[in-house]
This record gives C-alpha cells, sequence and structure tokens, in this order.
C-alpha cells in the first residue's frame, strides 16, 4: 500500500473510513491523541489535521472513523498506530458510550486485523489496553488475541495476534 493512502473497510454493520472534519464534533469526547485528550473542538480538529499529517501521510498508521453502514452514523475511531516496524502493526480503538456493549468494537478489530495481514503484509498484529479496562480485554479475546504474560507492565495488558500459517481466516 502506498504511503499516504486511507481505504476504507467495509464489515457486516460497519464501514471505516476516513474521519472527516464534520465527524469531530461526534468524536470530541473520545479524540486524543499521543496520550492527550482534545479539551476543545479546535484541538480534536488539530488532532485530526496532526494525524493525516505525521501518520497517514506517512505511512506510519492508519486513522478511520467508524460508522454504521446502515446510517452512516459515527460511533467511534480506530487505526494502526506507532509505525508498523519489523511488520508489527498496533491496533487501537474507542467508542462513544452510546456505542459500546454491542460488538462493534470487536468487529472493527477483527477487520482491522485482517486488512493488517491480508493488504499490509504484517506478520504480527497486537493491542495494548489499561490492565483495569475488563471490556477491552474482553474485546481482544473475542477478536483472537491472546495475552503476552510475558511482556506485561504494569500500566498496561499486550495482546497479540499472530496467524500459525499466514493471514487469518475470518470476516
Amino acid at each position: 500500500m502506498a504511503t499516504g493512502q486511507q481505504p476504507c473497510i467495509y464489515t457486516q454493520r460497519l464501514i471505516l473510513r476516513r474521519v472527516r472534519p464534520t465527524d469531530v464534533p461526534a468524536l470530541l469526547p473520545i479524540s486524543f491523541f499521543e496520550g492527550r485528550r482534545a479539551e476543545t473542538l479546535a484541538e480534536a480538529q488539530a488532532m485530526r489535521r496532526r494525524i493525516y499529517a505525521e501518520e497517514v501521510a506517512t505511512g506510519r498508521g492508519l486513522h478511520w472513523a467508524l460508522a454504521l453502514r446502515a446510517t452512516g452514523q459515527v460511533l467511534g475511531s480506530a487505526g494502526f498506530y506507532r509505525g508498523f516496524a519489523d511488520g508489527r502493526g498496533e491496533i487501537g480503538y474507542v467508542l462513544l458510550p452510546a456505542f459500546q456493549g454491542h460488538g462493534y468494537a470487536t468487529e472493527a478489530a477483527v477487520a482491522m486485523t485482517t486488512f493488517g495481514f491480508n493488504r499490509l503484509g504484517l506478520r504480527e498484529v497486537f493491542a495494548q489496553t489499561d490492565p483495569d479496562n475488563a471490556a477491552s480485554v474482553a474485546v481482544l479475546h473475542r477478536a483472537g488475541f491472546a495475552e503476552d504474560a510475558e511482556a506485561q507492565r504494569a500500566d498496561a495488558r499486550l495482546f497479540r495476534w499472530m496467524p500459525p500459517h499466514g493471514v487469518p481466516q475470518r470476516h
């Protein structure tokens, strides 16, 4: 995939697509970049611009809005973060509270993981979550990730998905 491309991914219920400026007001409550939460709409818009200029355009990351296929309503965001060193990619996701608990994060995690193996040629996809975030831990387990007990930190639990024979066979 060429640097700077941001393809859409379609799942049964979701479209993973580029975050548009018009999406930012809805995503403001869950807008984070480099560990910092946006406090204002202007900060969230600036974060979106930086993500696409510094991460997506340079090939160091991908960032999608999660939208419902049926209505187009934006319910969260997700992506690959912090580069693709050694054929590895880190996924992350965040949903607006009204959309949590409906399987959307799991659906997005599976779609991104499959995309990472099939389109990006990754050999491993991983994710980190807060040790106390039971919902995210459950998402990762349902998406086929296994916890890496040897790589744990006090502030994060690490999960990996490595296909035994090539790419994951799930949709």
